[in-house]
């Protein structure tokens, strides 16, 4: 993935991610000068799951330049919060998922499948007593 920057436009005070060399605001033909803002992608993404409001992210970039100590105090709040909204999501997360990678890229392996790797493999064929395989890393379980 490209680096990006954020950027806020000067015309319409929209603030978001942008490639660094990416200096004018086309959304909605605003055409407005980009300029970098002082916080950094990591912190722009943990505010973004915060509250995806201009305002908010204007606040939090005027708060680091008047008082950082304040600023880094509320970012380890804002950084615990979403990891613990992430830690409940993947809790009541049902999908099903390889065991060995995690991946939800799986199928389910069908009996003529399963019959044909037994009828040329005999009891060597990796499918018996197998139901599922994970098309991403190829483990089937």
């Amino acid at each position: 993935m490209e680096d990006t920057v954020i950027k806020k436009c000067s015309k319409c005070g929209d603030i978001a991610r942008y490639s660094p060399n990416f200096n004018v605001h086309r959304k909605n033909g605003c055409n407005g000068d980009l300029i970098q803002c002082n916080i950094s992608d990591d912190d722009y993404i943990t505010l973004w799951h915060i509250a995806k409001d201009n305002d908010f992210f204007q606040a939090m970039i005027d708060l680091k330049e008047k008082d950082i100590i304040e600023y880094n105090l509320k970012m380890s709040q804002f950084r615990s919060q979403v990891q613990q909204k992430k830690s409940r999501e993947l809790q009541n997360d049902t999908t099903p998922r390889c065991p060995n990678c995690r991946s939800s890229n799986i199928q389910k392996i069908g009996g003529l499948e399963r019959a044909g790797s037994v009828a040329m493999f005999g009891i060597f064929s990796k499918k018996i007593n197998k139901s599922f395989k994970c098309n991403n890393c190829g483990y089937t379980w």
